[in-house]
């Protein structure tokens, strides 16, 4: 088992309002966790005696909705190489604020996750340090340069979950269908980070309007778009599991919703700042806006909202990517890209669901249940015995203020301190085991 949490004692949770779309339950339902699963589900009163026989603690938790835990499939932690900016501590607090119990880890640490080793060594990392599951996702190319493929195999044997040259895309066509033809081999998922990086360049920020008028170099939205159809094309070819991380623009969207309807396999993402952001934003020059892919227009924003309702986005994941204060203060164009948002994931979806683009148990589908399935993890993001006990409990009416004294993160950069929020995580739960409360 991948993290240090241990199974806690037996807990009771009663009052709560259990949400799971995969039995269509939206009910006051009491819960019974034991041994590290979900031992029984029934309505209120029934399992009383069950749990008293266990011993278990009694959880009151009324005017509480029940969740499973969230999977997050976007993930940068620095360990081993860089941990000030976020280690496997840090990332666990900050994972559980948000209610995510798993994360699936891109390769960001120093030497690059490229081959067993490394994976063996995230994993006794991530057991000694992690109080959520961590899931690591090897690179697809050597050191991530994009020349020669990494060491998939090895990896996969030694607990990789999926591939990725996170961050940046494979360039060599040849080398993706390549990758695409192993990953196949291996029952595993490439996650492919869809932009073309002779149309990058020095680019920024989005290409239009406001990058004219700023002065900064943009990127269009056709550096995505171009990569998802090549890499749908290469997918179609190889039969091989293709995850698009990041989209962003209203052409992608476009294309896998073709892609899914020819009956590919192929599933996508898309992170928070792409349905609550545009590149209005960048207006003041502030850095903590700039991330790559870059904000976009409304209309791409409007295509991102769609896309999560009908289906064709399979879930959102936070692109969790941790940054120093002094990358954040360098000026708009040398600052480092990115923002830390496992805190913000759940009260920006759920500004989607008070507006009805879809409906709270879509947004589990989105936040829990369809990101495990892509992980492979079967008893994960379900509420049903013999599931894992990763639990959460929301407060979906709490008002505050996002303070940067509440940041859990070892890293600050974020555009979304100050901001107004209803809707936060009250407790989580991982393994049967309490991991956070809110204080």
């Amino acid at each position: 088992m991948n993290m240090k949490t241990p199974i806690g004692k037996p807990l009771y949770i009663t009052g709560a309002i259990l949400i799971d779309s995969t039995q269509k339950l939206h009910k006051k339902m009491d819960i019974l966790l034991a041994e590290g699963f979900i031992t029984a589900i029934a309505k209120p009163g029934e399992l009383k005696a069950k749990a008293k026989a266990y011993k278990a603690e009694n959880i009151v938790a009324d005017s509480y909705y029940i969740s499973p835990g969230f999977v997050d499939l976007n993930t940068h932690v620095y360990e081993p190489g860089v941990e000030h900016l976020e280690s496997f501590v840090s990332v666990s607090r900050a994972a559980a604020a948000g209610g995510f119990t798993a994360l699936a880890v891109l390769p960001s640490s120093t030497p690059i996750h490229d081959n067993g080793f490394m994976t063996d060594l995230i994993l006794r990392r991530a057991r000694e340090h992690s109080s959520v599951r961590i899931f690591p996702i090897g690179a697809a190319t050597a050191g991530k340069e994009g020349k020669k493929l990494a060491e998939i195999g090895s990896m996969v044997a030694a607990g990789a979950r999926a591939i990725s040259d996170a961050g940046q895309s494979i360039t060599d066509s040849y080398l993706m269908r390549k990758a695409l033809e192993y990953a196949r081999a291996f029952s595993v998922p490439i996650f492919s980070y869809a932009e073309d990086s002779f149309l990058l360049g020095k680019g920024v920020m989005h290409e239009g309007f406001h990058s004219n008028r700023l002065g900064l170099r943009g990127i269009p939205a056709a550096a995505e778009e171009i990569m998802v159809a090549r890499d749908i094309v290469l997918a179609r070819h190889t039969s091989g599991r293709l995850h698009f991380s990041s989209i962003s623009t209203k052409g992608a969207v476009a294309a896998i919703r073709a892609a899914k309807k020819e009956g590919l396999g192929i599933t996508a993402e898309t992170n928070p700042q792409y349905f609550s952001l545009t590149v209005d934003s960048i207006a003041s020059y502030d850095a903590n806006f700039k991330c790559f892919p870059p904000l976009r227009e409304n209309t791409d924003v409007e295509a991102i909202i769609e896309g999560l309702a009908d289906g064709t986005i399979d879930c959102i994941a936070s692109s969790h990517t941790p940054q120093s204060i002094a990358s954040k203060g360098m000026g708009f164009e040398a600052a480092s890209g990115g923002m830390i948002s496992l805190e913000t994931v759940l009260p920006l979806t759920l500004e989607l669901v008070r507006k009805k683009a879809f409906g709270l148990e879509q947004m589990l589908k989105l936040l829990a249940r369809n990101p495990a399935k892509i992980l492979g993890e079967e008893k994960l993001g379900i509420l049903k015995p013999g599931a894992r006990a990763d639990v959460v409990l929301l407060d979906l009416d709490y008002k505050y203020t996002y303070q940067n004294t509440k940041v859990q993160s070892a890293a600050r950069n974020t555009p979304f301190i100050g901001r107004k929020f209803q809707g936060i995580v009250h407790t989580t739960i991982a393994n049967g085991t309490v991991i956070y409360r809110k204080s």
